[in-house]
């Protein structure tokens, strides 16, 4: 998988295709051919620069091999492919031979959970994907041209079939920012050996390799991330969007067991949010009035207790209503917002209740004056600071 996002400053350089010792940045393992199960991510240790004619891009290289074993562990997989997506702006496709069902299965999945963080995150859910496809024996037509005509085979296979079991792959595949690479077998060599350097790939491999990656370096500058506005993704926003998600994975260990689940621990929290959010705003308001005195001294303590309890009764009620589906942690979820918002109440309150009081001391002193009045007037006014009095004892 490739990232790439705008460079906030120039840092080290390499060549992506040298092997150890010739320019490789240091930490990185140079896996073999074989198939190998990688756990969890696996990214380069350091960026590529690439120069633009709009600055330099850094270009990261991730892996999620792992992700691809659906039958094996969704779960996983689904948070792999969502992390991916955060990740990676061109996404990389790797499959052997050609594009099996399986293949589709967890490119249909990976797509529907793209879909859903893209919502999620405010991004494309697919800027750019890559079917890059390695030992092709089919035709001798390979790299782009032999690519052109495996996608269009693809697509032709899925639009046969009614209804179509993969939409979501068909739709991606069908964009004009998708394309398809044909790579030949590797050789023997770097299938039996332990090291998976260039220099024991064929000939021919090598050569096609280092064509589809100088493409796709040279085209780093046109696939930086972009929001759903086409506004460009700072390295800052998206470190800030992959520690939301990271936070989210924390705090709902249920909650990605399928991309619907997913979906629906998105809503969830967005529900949560917008709770946290009203309150915070009913909490500002009440804060603001209590600081004019006239305005303070209108609500009692007492009441104003009341006004919050009723605003965190509606605001739970709505809550519980707008969350989608019962799931394990709905009611401890729903728990801890009604304890938040208790405790940012309490806090305010107790403030509350100090400006209440100190605005009825100078409301008295301001009654005393006025009893060099008229007796109506003075015995009114007084009536009324003993009341506050009381209230602010």
């Amino acid at each position: 998988m490739n990232s790439c996002s705008p460079a906030p400053e120039p840092g080290c350089d390499g060549r992506i295709l040298d092997g150890p010792g010739r320019g490789a940045p240091a930490g990185v393992r140079v896996a073999s051919w074989r198939p190998q199960r990688h756990q969890g991510v696996w990214a380069w240790s350091q960026p590529f620069w690439v120069p633009t004619e709009g600055g330099q891009v850094a270009v990261l290289l991730v892996d999620t091999e792992g992700s691809m074993d659906i039958a094996r562990d969704t779960e996983t997989s689904v948070k792999l492919s969502a992390l991916s997506m955060l990740l990676g702006s061109y996404q990389i496709l790797n499959v052997s031979s050609q594009l099996k069902d399986p293949d589709l299965e967890y490119l249909e999945m990976f797509l529907h959970v793209a879909e859903e963080v893209g919502k999620e995150f405010g991004l494309e859910p697919i800027q750019h994907l890559d079917l890059l496809v390695r030992d092709w024996s089919s035709s001798l037509v390979l790299g782009t041209d032999g690519g052109t005509e495996h996608l269009r085979d693809v697509r032709q296979m899925l639009e046969a079939t009614t209804p179509c079991k993969h939409p979501k792959a068909l739709e991606a595949l069908s964009r004009s920012s998708s394309r398809c690479y044909l790579l030949p077998f590797p050789g023997k060599r770097i299938m039996t050996g332990n090291q998976g350097t260039l220099r024991d790939m064929d000939e021919d491999f090598r050569d096609s390799l280092r064509d589809y990656v100088t493409a796709l370096v040279g085209s780093a500058g046109r696939h930086a991330w972009r929001d759903r506005h086409g506004a460009l993704l700072t390295g800052t926003q998206l470190a800030a969007r992959i520690e939301k998600f990271s936070a989210l994975m924390k705090k709902h260990c249920f909650g990605f067991s399928s991309p619907a689940q997913m979906a629906i621990t998105f809503h969830n929290q967005r529900v949560l949010d917008r709770a946290s959010a009203d309150h915070a705003v009913f909490l500002k308001e009440k804060d603001g009035d209590s600081r004019n005195m006239f305005t303070c001294l209108k609500v009692r303590p007492s009441k104003m207790a009341e006004l919050f309890a009723e605003r965190r009764g509606q605001l739970l009620w709505r809550g519980r209503t707008d969350m989608r589906e019962p799931v394990p942690e709905q009611e401890a979820q729903l728990t801890e917002l009604e304890e938040e918002l208790r405790r940012e109440a309490e806090t305010f309150l107790d403030t509350y209740g100090k400006r209440f009081k100190k605005f009825a001391i100078l409301a008295g002193v301001g009654v005393g004056a006025l009893a060099l009045g008229p007796v109506g007037g003075a015995a009114g006014a007084g009536i009324a600071a003993a009341a506050i009095a009381a209230e602010a004892a």
